[in-house]
């Protein structure tokens, strides 16, 4: 928001009659009410076993945005160890065939690649994914970041390289071992597939995974895992 209002500052001339003060009033003002308007923009459009998917237009890009609100039982290290576990993601992931780890940054940083089964006669998709996780120390909050890198590795015959694909987590401890989830997702999935298609249908991939992931956290190699950068 500083960035915002120093820009707004700039178009404001000495002359104008504001006082400083008046201005920075009146462009947080703005800011909040664009903010405001933003996360209306979010229309739910599925609502199922304590999942909500929510869709929005993308300026960027004719793909709509998504966002899933959950809650879970669960440790944060559980869900950590999780997600962690590359190798298993095709065990809940939607439509993921395999996947691997191309290179570990650190304990809570790494490149991965994924293949997704498209149905016929679409082409397979794949992608390289760099996965970081961080968490603020008082609030015990966790963000989690999954970019899709298209480049960090040669595409391969006969596959559809995802051009985009941002991945971001929100996970709040409530109470209990609950965690309130809040994950958003911007994806091209790229080819030649139309957007209006995608679309239709994009709330079936993340809801398929979210509905899988209670099981799987609660896996006792989940459940009783340490993560060393991670405090309950």
């Amino acid at each position: 928001m500083d960035i915002f209002v120093e820009v707004c500052e700039q178009n404001f001339s000495p002359m104008s009659g504001f006082t400083k003060e008046n201005i920075i009033l009146f462009c947080t003002s703005i800011f909040i009410m664009s903010s405001i308007n933003a996360q209306n923009d979010w229309r739910l459009k599925k609502e199922q076993s304590g999942i909500k998917i929510y869709m929005r237009s993308n300026e960027r890009s004719s793909f709509n945005e998504i966002k899933v609100e959950m809650s879970i039982q669960s440790k944060l290290s559980s869900l950590v160890a999780l997600l962690l576990d590359v190798p298993n993601h095709a065990q809940w992931v939607y439509n993921v065939k395999s996947s691997y780890i191309l290179k570990k940054v650190a304990e809570n940083e790494l490149y991965f690649y994924e293949l997704i089964n498209s149905p016929f006669p679409a082409s397979d998709r794949d992608l390289v994914v760099h996965l970081k996780i961080t968490q603020d120390s008082q609030t015990k909050t966790m963000t989690i970041s999954a970019i899709n890198i298209p480049d960090f590795i040669p595409q391969k015959k006969n596959i559809v390289r995802v051009p985009v694909s941002r991945e971001s987590w929100r996970v709040t401890p409530v109470s209990n071992n609950t965690l309130k989830i809040e994950y958003y997702l911007e994806i091209d999935p790229g080819g030649s597939v139309p957007a209006w298609l995608i679309n239709g249908f994009a709330e079936k991939g993340p809801y398929e995974s979210f509905r899988h992931l209670q099981s799987q956290v609660d896996l006792p190699k989940y459940k009783n895992a340490f993560v060393s950068f991670i405090k309950n």
